[in-house]
């Protein structure tokens, strides 16, 4: 946790955090800090905080990121891999098997999108650390975005990531991949930079941990989808959901 901080520290995202979220709010970062450094990352997913998501009401909506490295190789995703985007969440409702292009029938984050949306929840393609900074964990603190969230990392950033959550008054679920994960801080900083030739996996017991802990389908027929920013939004009745 230590070293992960202070090689971040000097980098973009580790100074806008100390300036976006650290010092508007340092007694709950410093609290925040404690309490990620003694999560137990060992096996298996975490809890963070109070982890509501699978008892979100009201205003509240969680959301479920996932990371690009998980878009297919072969055949390659067609959005492209390092991005926010995902071609199959963005078509119009009601397409054919036929049309949906043959790398996104299997892709994880179609099935992780399709499942998080359907549940009533954002869903985001999580990409570097700048971009989670300022798309999730800022607009958590400063208008209550977000209050919970399912994320599926490598493990070893489950105590980074716990920190920035923490910090920016959010609660969730840590899951890690199965395969293909970064161990160290250097493969971490390349797949950062969106350099990351390894396609990874969530286990079926993973993918079932989701299911387990997302609310039941609120949208079970075809559902819209509106992207505002790079986050995923599910649009009922002709209008976003009023606690977009």
């Amino acid at each position: 946790m230590w070293y992960f901080c202070l090689r971040s520290v000097v980098r973009e995202y580790g100074w806008r955090f100390i300036a976006r979220v650290g010092a508007k709010r340092p007694w709950s970062t410093l609290r925040a800090f404690r309490e990620a450094a003694m999560l137990d990352a060992a096996e298996g997913s975490v809890l963070v905080g109070a982890a509501r998501v699978a008892s979100y009401a009201g205003s509240e909506r969680p959301v479920v990121g996932a990371g690009f490295c998980l878009k297919p190789l072969d055949p390659p995703c067609p959005s492209g891999r390092a991005n926010h985007d995902c071609l199959f969440l963005e078509q119009p409702v009601g397409c054919e098997p036929v049309e949906v292009p043959l790398a996104c029938r299997a892709c994880t984050i179609h099935l992780l999108g399709t499942r998080s949306l359907g549940a009533g929840a954002a869903f985001y393609v999580m990409t570097s650390a700048r971009d989670i900074l300022d798309d999730i964990f800022v607009p958590a603190m400063r208008r209550g975005a977000f209050a919970s969230g399912l994320f599926v990392i490598c493990r070893y950033s489950f105590r980074p990531f716990a920190f920035g959550l923490l910090a920016s008054g959010m609660s969730g679920r840590l899951l890690p991949l199965e395969r293909g994960d970064c161990r160290d801080y250097g493969t971490w900083l390349l797949a950062d930079r969106g350099i990351k030739d390894e396609q990874t996996t969530i286990g079926a017991g993973g993918m079932a941990e989701v299911a387990g802990s997302l609310p039941r389908a609120a949208f079970p027929d075809a559902i819209r989808v509106e992207r505002r920013g790079n986050v995923f939004y599910p649009v009922t009745g002709g209008r976003p959901s009023e606690t977009g």
